[in-house]
């Protein structure tokens, strides 16, 4: 399950706003009733919206975006998972996206 979906140019717009951090910690709360520590909304501040912009800058607009969707049987969460359709098959395409903040 994601915390929360929405597509690369959604995201863009909401990023925009400045307010992918606190919808991103009112999500914790609500699906798994627990807060979230400084750096990971900070680490969310700095890379969703970098995230969004690159996708829509590279015409990636429509691509869904699921960010820290939990792993089954696990209390494991991947950043981003990045769904669509291949531009050349057609298919259905995903990418795994694991976002890192360097100090």
């Amino acid at each position: 399950m994601a915390l929360f979906r929405r597509s690369a140019a959604g995201l863009a717009a909401l990023a925009d706003q400045g307010s992918v951090a606190e919808v991103m910690f009112t999500q914790t709360l609500h699906h798994y009733g627990i807060g979230i520590s400084p750096s990971e909304r900070r680490s969310w501040e700095r890379s969703i919206p970098v995230l969004a912009r690159d996708l829509v800058d590279a015409g990636l607009g429509d691509v869904e975006v699921l960010l820290e969707h939990r792993l089954p049987l696990s209390s494991r969460r991947v950043d981003a998972i990045l769904a669509g359709q291949h531009p050349v098959t057609g298919r259905r395409s995903y990418v795994i996206v694991e976002l890192k903040q360097w100090s």
